[in-house]
């Protein structure tokens, strides 16, 4: 897997991100080593994706969100390799009870999940970074990103206390996640007029398929050319989350059970779709391996993060770095 500049900061990441986010619930422990040891020891991997409240949802209620950053940690710790990776984990999304957003079947109230957000204040980052480290088993996070946009918290309280944590030595980079142009525009402005680092990375959904115009999903969590316009302009790293949309470019099934298709169903995302078939049928590859293959070739730069619940899922996606797409696909695909 070759490596890549992390926008402008001088470090040098995969490729690929390894997402995080199933280990410890999707995936036991066992599957979870597996697929982290092939990351790292085969592939040469060393960026990986986590956050504080992956995967509360989960199971009927079993699961907190404690479980991804626990099994990182125990592998990192078990393999002595912590001084060799990237790790990047996320505050702001985890719920303040887990369990008042469920019914007496362990259902989940999805209208409730967002008012339960901890959100971004002073008292919440410095309790949920020193939480994040004791489970991740190590003294500093490499990349921290705010997990959501908070409208209830001032901007400069948090970028302060974010700066506060760098110079404690706890984290060295800042991330935004899911953040509009404008919002993210706001936070560096203030950053900048207070002198305190400014954001490195955003993550946010991307994908060879868009979201018709005027939906929520357009402008406020998958990235455009607004979005990679400002991002370049500052330096930025693009990190691209939910890159296959949960596997609907090679299992068609799977596309219309999608729960958002409704979001992209469009005639130029059906277009998208048919030439993704296409021409990796012509490469004898699965429409999944082609779109990750091309988001590597993409202008500007994409970091894609490979989310995966299962080991053949993995598999599938991490070999598609070992992919060369023909100039005159590119060219089609690119159209």
């Amino acid at each position: 897997m070759k490596y890549v500049n992390l926008g402008s900061t001088k470090e040098k990441v995969s490729e690929f991100c390894f997402g995080a986010m199933m280990l410890g619930t999707a995936m036991d422990k066992s599957s979870s080593f597996k697929a982290l040891d092939h990351f790292y020891d085969e592939m040469g991997g060393n960026f990986i994706d986590t956050a504080n409240c992956y995967a509360w949802w989960l199971g009927t209620g079993e699961f907190i969100g404690d479980e991804s950053e626990n099994v990182l940690g125990e592998w990192m710790k078990a393999r002595k390799n912590r001084d060799k990776l990237f790790i990047a984990t996320k505050v702001g999304a985890r719920l303040k009870d887990p369990y008042h957003i469920r019914n007496s079947k362990g259902e989940v109230y999805w209208d409730r999940v967002k008012d339960e957000y901890e959100g971004l204040t002073k008292e919440v980052i410095l309790r949920e970074i020193d939480n994040s480290l004791l489970r991740l088993k190590t003294d500093y996070i490499d990349l921290y990103y705010t997990h959501v946009y908070d409208k209830n918290t001032p901007i400069d309280e948090t970028m302060d206390t974010l700066n506060t944590l760098i110079k404690a030595g706890k984290i060295r980079y800042l991330g935004a996640s899911n953040l509009s142009a404008n919002q993210l525009r706001n936070a560096n402005q203030v950053s900048e007029a207070h002198n305190l680092q400014k954001y490195s990375v955003l993550q946010a959904e991307y994908s060879y398929i868009h979201p018709k115009e005027g939906t929520n999903a357009d402008s406020e969590t998958h990235a455009g050319k607004e979005m990679f316009d400002y991002v370049a302009s500052e330096g930025m790293a693009f990190c691209a989350y939910s890159p296959l949309l949960k596997g609907i470019y090679t299992n068609r099934e799977k596309r219309n059970q999608y729960y958002n298709w409704h979001l992209y169903n469009s005639e130029e995302a059906r277009r998208r779709l048919d030439l993704i078939e296409n021409i990796s049928q012509k490469l004898n590859i699965t429409g999944n391996q082609l779109v990750l293959a091309w988001m590597l070739r993409h202008n500007p730069q994409i970091i894609p993060i490979l989310g995966f619940s299962k080991m053949e899922q993995y598999f599938e996606n991490i070999q598609a770095c070992n992919i060369n797409i023909p100039e005159e696909y590119l060219t089609l695909l690119n159209a």
